[in-house]
Formats: C-alpha cells, sequence, structure tokens
C-alpha cells in the first residue's frame, strides 16, 4: 500500500548523486578483482600533511584538548586566519568576520542554508565544482548555469543577462576547479560592479589560492574595495594548500552580521569543528613560506609534465591554477563510436585502468578532468596505458 508519509523529502531528490563517487564503487570493484587502478580522478595532492602540522595536532591531542570548543572557531585560530588575509590581501579582517566550518563543502552548505529563501537565484559559471548546485538546491535555491568563454574565463555579459529580480548570489570560483582558470582583477571588478549595480551577493570559492602556476597570482576578491568585501562571502580551505584533506577544516570570510548568522545555524548543525584539528590548522598558518613554494613549485612541474603528454591525445588549454587539466575529448569520443564523456571515461578505467572523471560531472559535456596532484611516475604511467587504447 502506497504510504505518501514513508516518502524521503523531494529537497534530498532533487540532487544529483556525486560522479565521483560512483566512480570510486567501480575502481573499489576493479582492485577486488586484483586490478592495478592508477587514480588521477583524486582531488588532493599526494605529499603528506606537513610533520609541524602533524606535531602540533598531536601535542594538542596529549594536552586533552579534545573537549567542546567555540562553534564559530578557537579565537587564536580565527584571529591567526585574519593576519593570515589581512598580510597576504590587505584586508582588514579581524576574527569575528571569520568562522571555521568541517571542510569548505560544509561551509558551503551553511551559506545557503542562511542566506535563500526558497526559489532564490544563484549564477554559477559552467563547468563548475559538482558541489555547487546541489548546496544551493539543498537551501530552496535555483542554480543558474552560464557558460564560461573559450579559455574558461567569466563571460561577464552572460552574467549579467542571466541576472532576473530572483537572482540573489554570483558564485565564483578562482582558482577554478575543474578547469584551473585564475580569474583576472579585471574581471572581479566587473563581477563587483555587477553586484553593487543588482543588489547581489558574491560567493567566492578560493580553495585552491595559493596553487597557482605561469607566474599568474591569485586575486581575493573581497580585497577590490571596502564594497567588495561587505558583498563577498570567501570560503577558503586548508585541504589543498597544506595537504590537510582529511582534516575537515575550511572557513569562512565575510562581514560580521552574516558570520553572526551562521554561526548561529552552525550552532544547531554540527557545534564547535574538531578542536584539537584546529590546533594542527593554527600551526599550518605558522609555516615556513619555504614549505609552500616546494609544494607549488612541484605540483607546477606535475602540471606542465601532464600537459605535454596528455595533449599527444586531446587540445589542452594550459591552466594556470589548482591541479586539474580539463580537455576537450569530443574528436576522442567520435573516434571510439562513445556516446558521451561518461563512457569514455568509464572506456579509459576498464581498458586502461586508469580513473578519469567525466566532464558531464561538472557540467561540461565532451570533455574529462585529470587530476596531476599525482607522482610523475603515475601520470608517466597512466599516459603510457592511455596511449594503447587510444
Amino acid at each position: 500500500m502506497y504510504n505518501k508519509h514513508m516518502e524521503n523529502s523531494n529537497r534530498v531528490k532533487s540532487i544529483e548523486p556525486s560522479k565521483s563517487i560512483s566512480l570510486s564503487a567501480k575502481i573499489a570493484e576493479l582492485k577486488e578483482q586484483g586490478e592495478d587502478i592508477i587514480g588521477l580522478n583524486v582531488g588532493e595532492p599526494d605529499f603528506a600533511t606537513p610533520a609541524p602540522i602533524i606535531e602540533a595536532t598531536i601535542k594538542a591531542l596529549k594536552e586533552n584538548k579534545t573537549r567542546y570548543s567555540l562553534v564559530q572557531g578557537l579565537d587564536q585560530l580565527r584571529d591567526g586566519i585574519a593576519y593570515y588575509l589581512n598580510k597576504k590581501y590587505n584586508l582588514n579582517a579581524n576574527k569575528d568576520h571569520i568562522l571555521l566550518g568541517n571542510g569548505s563543502k560544509h561551509i558551503l552548505y551553511l551559506i545557503f542554508q542562511t542566506l535563500l529563501n526558497d526559489g532564490d537565484e544563484v549564477i554559477i559559471p559552467s563547468p563548475y565544482w559538482v558541489t555547487f548546485p546541489e548546496s544551493v538546491k539543498l537551501a530552496g535555491g535555483v542554480p543558474k548555469f552560464v557558460e564560461t568563454l573559450d579559455n574558461f574565463q567569466l563571460d561577464l555579459n552572460a552574467i549579467e543577462s542571466a541576472i532576473t529580480d530572483k537572482t540573489k548570489v554570483i558564485l565564483i570560483n578562482t582558482p577554478n576547479n575543474p578547469t584551473g582558470a585564475v580569474y583576472n582583477e579585471e574581471s572581479l571588478n566587473k563581477v563587483v560592479e555587477l553586484a553593487v549595480k543588482y543588489d547581489l551577493k558574491i560567493v567566492s570559492d578560493e580553495a585552491y589560492e595559493i596553487l597557482t602556476y605561469n607566474k599568474v597570482k591569485h586575486v581575493n576578491i573581497s580585497s577590490l574595495s571596502e564594497e567588495a568585501f561587505n558583498r563577498t562571502l570567501t570560503v577558503q580551505s586548508f585541504s589543498k594548500s597544506f595537504c590537510m584533506t582529511g582534516f575537515r577544516i575550511g572557513y569562512l570570510c565575510a562581514e560580521k552580521s552574516f558570520i553572526d548568522d551562521v554561526n548561529k545555524l552552525q550552532g544547531h548543525l554540527s557545534g564547535n569543528n574538531c578542536t584539537f584539528a584546529q590546533y594542527g590548522a593554527l600551526e599550518a598558518l605558522r609555516l615556513d613560506a619555504g614549505l609552500i613554494r616546494i609544494l607549488t613549485k612541484e605540483l607546477e612541474s606535475r602540471m606542465k609534465l601532464a600537459h605535454q603528454l596528455f595533449s599527444e591525445f586531446f587540445p589542452i588549454e594550459k591552466p594556470d591554477g589548482a591541479f586539474y587539466l580539463f580537455p576537450n575529448v569530443t574528436e576522442t569520443i567520435e573516434k571510439l563510436g562513445l556516446k558521451n564523456s561518461e563512457e569514455l571515461s568509464l572506456y579509459i578505467l576498464e581498458k586502461a585502468k586508469v580513473a578519469i572523471l567525466p566532464g558531464i560531472a561538472f557540467g561540461k559535456e565532451n570533455h574529462l578532468r585529470i587530476s596531476f596532484a599525482q607522482s610523475r611516475e603515475e601520470i608517466i604511467e597512466a599516459h603510457k596505458r592511455m596511449k594503447e587504447v587510444l
């Protein structure tokens, strides 16, 4: 007998399952069968977490810093983040402008739950990170996708054309996942102009802020003016920059009244973030800048290697940031008689034993996302295997 009270919510039904999770299930199945899979689908560097961060975390555990702490985050960590942002981007932030969350995914969820009412629209440039539209939908919002230019830079005219009386937010992600594009200051200033003109908020995901190449510099949009700071909700993470993916430490920088409302919501959701992990994050802010330069230099070297090798198969725009290539694979799909990027991704996994994510997961068909965060040896071996089947 049908019982409507036994159904799950329409809100959860509206979100799409993660393509990366379904691919991970297939990888696990192949590994159980004894297959050696090279994972160029993974969105995390293969470097170990720097020793000082590990030591600070262990020290916090030994000192019994394992109890509840402030929902907004440890005072000293929020002070440290504000100091870091002020020094790097010439902001005028203090600890009241900072809130800690369980990674940037959690921060995004908190932002949209705080900001959106049912039917509010969020403009999202495409390609986009898989979590963006689902976070919007979970808050009752409506994602409005806008194509980027051929080089994956923002199409400001298209963004303005997409604005309606229901639009509440422009969401940007720079350096970008999955394309590696880094938005320049001119484009970001125009985003601020649009936000002012139409009275919008800006959500800026900057999880890959330190990972830029080719002498390109990341621009923090909230640093462009006082108006930009007041309208921007900046999402940052310790995961990519400091090799701390498992720590689940992200943070939000925004004007105080918005932080206060998010903090109220977080108090009913997760409470505080892992207390001892926050001490590890605090130590990350104290790391020698030389360690970060070594990380970035090595990733840039891997980017050049991967770009050179995989350009043999597909046309690829050289990325300026993050750690992904995002090639157009239209010709390869047609040559192999396949239908789409998802079929090509599965073909490469089954035939070459190399895991790569399909572009459709990021809203862009006929592309693949190839991570170069793995070792040089794995990148070279992946190319060798793919050459045999492509």
